[in-house]
């Protein structure tokens, strides 16, 4: 039953249709089902009736057939593609077929007067339903003054029309009209008040449903917008994610690129050493030389090569553990940190050594009474590393300066700044500076900025870095 109502709902709809379309057509197909479906329970209930009291079918039965036929037709019709005659048909055609065709070849039942008028009230909310007040005006207002005239006077057409006989042989008059005439006034007010109360409460419904349909389109719109806004995200997203995702890549890579240069740069000294003091002890012939046979100046390079072998194998074990440090470092104590107090632990420990090489150093807070809540002796690890440095950037600057400097940004965050005058950081070598064991220093475990990252990164704040070439570098730290 499902499928056949989806069926007659759908006769004649093409791709084309809009939406609007769509939904009148469909209605008109459904009402005209409906309809038939309707017509056709009576007509067999009335025949069934008739057949078991043995009366004759009247005129009455055959506007019920002739109604259901046209339902029957409506759906042919729409089934073609004539939506637009369905429709039409549909408004105008049942008050005509059930209502005045009867009446007008004079057959009005006495009833009729009491319930035809609410037929037609009845039949005036089909235009209401199948035609747009704003787009089909003329069509509307025409359907509606037509069905407003008919409920006004078709007690009038029924006298004028009517012949009783038609019905009942004996008959000559209508006894209920003659009851109706002495309270018409009230009689008729009740028909016009009921049609205009319910058409005009239709009218302002579809009003209203126009108006939410026009907002719901325009907040679909907005939504459209912002989907294919998001969408854009997306696709941003995912295309930063894989350009992350290359980084880590290409970081790892370096990464594996500097662990494996330190190994082998250490290994081929001790493979190399060990392999020409194995030599030193083997004769001609491979064999190991007897103590008494092995000369002075042999002894002394194999202990020189030991001792060599025994100084990279520190420096291999060294790099080893920076490495594990990296992976090893303290959960961070938060607390209440004074940068005052902190300032003059990093004065007091370095002052010495400004003093020695010649080093302008100055530190501020503002406010004085600055504090940030973090691990103290990891923050200062973090300022030590940065202050050593740039000792090491301003070696060959005549007049190095260094400055220590705490405040805060626009956004209310503390930051502490750590600037020199030194040679400064090229590009290349700036964006490899946060990288694990990168150095452009000798004998550096290139651990001290990547450490210095790390624990910023624990505390959640940042260590940033701002630089030109041959104008020093400025390192902030952002919590």
């Amino acid at each position: 039953m499902q499928n056949i109502w989806k069926y007659i709902s759908n006769l004649g709809i093409t791709n084309g249709e809009t939406h609007l379309s769509r939904r009148t057509i469909i209605l008109t197909n459904q009402l005209n089902f409906v309809m038939l479906i309707s017509m056709f329970l009576l007509l067999v209930t009335t025949i069934v009736t008739q057949g078991l009291t043995h009366m004759v079918l009247s005129i009455g039965t055959l506007r019920v057939a002739l109604t259901m036929i046209l339902s029957f037709i409506n759906l042919l019709i729409a089934w073609y593609g004539f939506n637009n005659v369905s429709r039409l048909s549909l408004i105008f055609l049942p008050s005509v077929l059930f209502l005045l065709a009867p009446t007008m070849i004079g057959y009005v039942e006495e009833e009729a007067f009491t319930y035809y008028p609410y037929v037609v009230i009845g039949i005036s909310i089909i235009p209401q339903m199948l035609v747009h007040p704003h787009e089909e005006k003329f069509l509307y207002w025409f359907s509606l003054t037509y069905l407003f005239l008919l409920t006004v006077f078709i007690d009038q057409i029924m006298v004028h029309l009517g012949k009783p006989e038609m019905v009942e042989p004996e008959m000559h008059s209508y006894p209920i009209v003659a009851r109706i005439n002495t309270f018409y006034a009230f009689y008729k007010i009740p028909h016009i008040g009921l049609f205009l109360f319910i058409n005009a409460n239709i009218y302002y419904l579809r009003l209203l449903n126009f108006r939410f349909e026009a907002e719901l389109k325009g907040k679909n719109n907005e939504l459209d917008l912002q989907n294919k806004e998001l969408k854009v995200q997306k696709d941003e997203i995912e295309r930063q994610k894989d350009e992350l995702i290359s980084k880590e890549i290409s970081t790892w890579q370096k990464l594996v690129s500097i662990i494996s240069h330190e190994i082998v740069n250490s290994a081929i000294p001790i493979t190399n050493l060990a392999n020409m003091t194995s030599q030193m002890l083997e004769d001609e012939s491979g064999a190991v030389l007897k103590p008494e046979k092995i000369g002075e100046e042999a002894t002394e390079d194999i202990h020189h090569g030991l001792k060599i072998i025994e100084s990279r194998t520190h420096a291999l074990i060294n790099f080893v553990k920076a490495t594990k440090s990296l992976t090893q470092i303290p959960t961070p104590n938060i607390r209440k940190i004074v940068l005052k107090e902190l300032f003059e632990r990093i004065t007091i420990l370095y002052q010495a050594r400004f003093k020695e090489i010649g080093v302008h150093f100055e530190n501020q807070i503002i406010p004085t009474d600055l504090f940030i809540e973090a691990d103290l002796e990891l923050i200062e690890q973090v300022i030590i590393n940065l202050i050593q440095n740039a000792l090491d950037a301003m070696v060959e600057t005549s007049a190095p300066r260094l400055s220590l400097i705490a405040s805060k940004n626009d956004s209310g965050h503390v930051q502490i700044t750590i600037s020199d005058n030194g040679r400064g950081i090229n590009e290349e070598v700036l964006e490899r500076i946060f990288l694990p064991f990168y150095s452009t220093k000798e004998n550096s475990s290139g651990i001290g900025l990547s450490l210095s990252k790390q624990i910023m990164m624990l505390h959640h704040a940042r260590l940033d870095v701002v630089t030109g070439r041959k104008e020093g570098a400025t390192f902030i730290m952002t919590f």
